[in-house]
């Protein structure tokens, strides 16, 4: 008889244990804390923001420098130029300065003497002419006046004094009859003059200030030939005169009213590109400007240009150039470097950018208002540089 096999007996399924509603909800508030947080620093850190406000105290700076200018510029700093020198020589009348010694003097003057008779009349030197308010003047030198003719002659009154110097008058000719004084007589147009005269000792002041105004006279009449020359090309100018000999006609201590002076002088004439002096000048200053500083103006009203030597030959010349200008704080400067605020507080960050002698005055705006410190971002960290009025 078969024996029958028993099937083995089916194991249990194990029915999983699934978390308690309380466990979701703890891990669902950790995340929404979570969550919160981060947003609450990320929100932190995209709008705490420091903004400085530095206003630089404004710096003296100057450089001294020695210009070269030439007629064919060699280096890049040589400035184009055109150099004149010439020998001149010069003559001019000058009155002697000061009040003098005032004296009585024959006035004269010129009259036209008419002939409206038909024989020519000869008159000596010192012939009588009789003004109608009876002032007496005589020729000067003898002349013949021509028929039906004029001539003009010098008088001189008779006597000496102011009372020679008469308005334009009708003079007769008491020498000639009463016949011919009514054809032949002398009309004057112009005031007779020289009545007084000054009398003036020449003194060396006199002789120098002469030849010092002839050299001005000079150097103007130069300038003017030169400058046509260049076309007003070359606005920067320095004219050198050098005197080679001067003379007088009148020596020292001469009592007199005039005297002639003769200058002979070496005139010189520099004429350079202004524009590029002044290119040259900045360039120069720049160089000078201190280190974390950058120049804001140059003074070129205040530039000195002073004259130092020159070589005709070579046609080249230097100068002394001064040239100053005012320099400021550089955003870029070691004192402006964001890493240095980082962390510090308001006044911490002030006195640390005070400290410095190129910052005048600090101003710091923190936000929001319960930022305390200079964050760490330092691109949430602005700078701004204020110019000193």
């Amino acid at each position: 008889m078969a024996v029958k096999k028993r099937k083995p007996a089916k194991k249990k399924k194990k029915v999983p244990i699934l978390p308690s509603v309380r466990l979701y909800r703890r891990i669902a508030a950790a995340f929404l804390t979570l969550t919160m947080v981060m947003l609450a620093v990320v929100l932190y850190l995209a709008t705490v923001q420091a903004v400085i406000s530095v206003e630089t105290q404004e710096e003296g700076v100057e450089r001294e420098f020695i210009a070269r200018v030439m007629e064919e510029p060699q280096g890049s700093e040589d400035i184009p130029a055109r150099i004149f020198s010439e020998l001149v020589e010069r003559s001019k009348t000058f009155e002697v300065n000061g009040d003098g010694e005032k004296i009585p003097a024959k006035a004269r003057g010129t009259v036209t003497v008419t002939n409206e008779s038909n024989v020519s009349q000869p008159l000596i030197a010192t012939t009588r002419f009789l003004s109608e308010s009876g002032v007496l003047f005589r020729l000067v030198d003898g002349v013949t006046v021509p028929a039906n003719g004029d001539i003009q002659v010098v008088v001189a009154a008779d006597e000496e004094g102011e009372q020679g110097e008469i308005e334009p008058t009708t003079f007769t000719i008491p020498g000639l009859n009463e016949t011919k004084q009514k054809v032949i007589y002398g009309t004057s147009t112009e005031v007779m003059v020289g009545g007084s005269i000054t009398k003036k000792s020449l003194t060396v002041e006199d002789l120098d200030v002469a030849q010092d105004e002839l050299l001005i006279e000079i150097e103007a009449e130069m300038d003017e030939l030169w400058r046509s020359e260049i076309s007003g090309q070359l606005a920067g100018a320095t004219i050198l005169k050098e005197t080679v000999e001067k003379r007088s006609d009148t020596e020292p201590g001469t009592e007199t009213g005039t005297f002639e002076i003769t200058t002979i002088a070496r005139i010189t004439g520099i004429y350079y590109d202004d524009a590029r002096m002044r290119q040259i000048a900045e360039l120069k200053l720049r160089e000078h400007v201190p280190s974390g500083q950058v120049l804001n103006s140059v003074s070129f009203d205040e530039m000195i240009v002073t004259y130092n030597r020159h070589d005709i030959e070579n046609a080249v010349a230097h100068f002394d150039v001064t040239v100053g200008g005012i320099a400021m704080l550089k955003t870029t400067s070691e004192i402006l470097d964001k890493a240095n605020l980082v962390g510090l507080t308001a006044p911490e960050a002030e006195e640390f950018l005070e400290a410095n002698d190129t910052i005048k005055n600090v101003d710091i705006w923190l936000k929001p208002f319960w930022v305390k410190r200079v964050p760490k971002l330092l691109d949430h960290i602005t700078i701004n540089i204020l110019q000193t009025q």
